[in-house]
């Protein structure tokens, strides 16, 4: 039996089967085992579609003869510049009993957001089938309608070997480094390039001379060098700068950050470390810092928030979503607490090539 995707443009009344069109699921074979929990044996589905309007909102469903999902709705860009994405750092802990609020409330706030983004450690135990229903179960109808992006995180590793979950159920873009691809990649959506770079791949990136890390700067010199796009997003799991006074990873920094300052990357978002921190830094003494650095978690894992000099706000003990809406010249953010009160807000302004930043709380 053959697994499809039919859809169709919404329409106000009843769908008319006949007026759908039909694509047929690439599907693979899985089968999951983890300790002594019972193996997982079943068939996971990707359908891309084409030929899609602009602007225009469309309903799909899933399935084969006799057993299909409901209908579902979602819209394809238009051509303005204005958008909002959500963003949340590592799920990891209590996803279905305490993250599960932490989605819900930051679509019930911005429920048209274009995308969500999700900076790593999505589960806690890789290859665990158990979290990764808890993490589907949390997000319910959301994913059906949002579509869903992330970078991987230490805790989507296992011995150096990406989680199976990962490509089987995600179809992210192929476009980054071989064998990387679906980890490090980057999307053009409007007037932004976002870009993600996989940090949790190479035991962390390690190895500093390693392919992992080598491969990943050289491809990011390339996508940043040939950026027509007015905001630039880089997101990955581990920090450039920690919030725990323990932590630091001045890899990413030697290999990227002058990258980043080059080309004018606008915000970088992070995870890992269970806390929130924001602020602009460079290690070079010659540099005016203009990239803004955010670490962030919206699960239920909590560490402390040090006293480092780069943050110029921070928080513990708190679940955050963060809101982030982009204008043609402007890019305004908001971290939001899992129970919806805003906890800090700044905005980014360019005009005429400059740049400036505007704390709001």
């Amino acid at each position: 039996m053959t697994t499809k995707s039919k859809f169709q443009l919404s329409g106000p009344g009843p769908v008319a089967e006949e007026k759908s069109r039909s694509v047929s699921a690439e599907s693979t074979l899985v089968t999951y085992s983890y300790e002594n929990e019972p193996i997982i044996t079943g068939y996971q589905h990707a359908c891309l579609l084409t030929g899609l309007t602009s602007g225009e909102t469309y309903i799909y469903r899933v399935g084969s003869e006799g057993s299909w999902s409901e209908w579902n709705e979602f819209r394809t860009p238009d051509v303005g510049s204005t958008f909002s994405m959500i963003y949340f750092g590592d799920t990891q802990n209590g996803i279905k009993s305490q993250w599960s609020r932490v989605i819900r409330k930051a679509y019930q706030q911005v429920p048209n957001c274009s995308f969500m983004l999700h900076g790593g450690d999505l589960i806690n135990r890789t290859g665990r089938d158990s979290e990764w229903q808890e993490w589907f179960d949390a997000g319910g109808f959301i994913y059906s309608t949002v579509p869903q992006m992330m970078t991987p995180g230490n805790h989507d590793y296992n011995d150096l070997v990406l989680d199976p979950h990962w490509r089987n159920q995600f179809t992210q873009p192929d476009n980054g480094p071989k064998g990387l691809e679906e980890t490090c990649f980057f999307i053009d959506y409007k007037n932004l390039r976002l870009i993600s770079i996989d940090s949790a791949t190479g035991n962390e990136l390690e190895n500093e001379n390693g392919y992992e890390i080598t491969s990943q700067t050289a491809w990011l010199d390339s996508v940043l060098s040939s950026n027509t796009k007015a905001w630039v997003i880089v997101t990955t799991h581990l920090p450039f700068y920690s919030t725990k006074e323990s932590r630091d990873n001045p890899q990413l920094r030697e290999h990227f950050q002058p990258l980043l300052e080059k080309y004018d990357v606008d915000l970088v978002l992070t995870g890992h470390d269970h806390s929130y921190g924001r602020g602009m830094a460079s290690d070079n003494p010659e540099v005016k810092p203009t990239v803004v650095y955010v670490v962030s978690v919206s699960g239920a894992k909590m560490y402390e928030a040090g006293d480092k000099m780069w943050m110029q706000k921070k928080g513990a003990g708190l679940q955050l979503y963060q809101a982030i809406t982009i204008t043609s010249g402007k890019l305004e953010f908001g971290a939001y607490t899992a129970d919806g009160e805003l906890f800090d807000h700044f905005i980014l302004q360019k005009k005429n090539k400059k740049k400036s930043l505007k704390e709001l709380r």
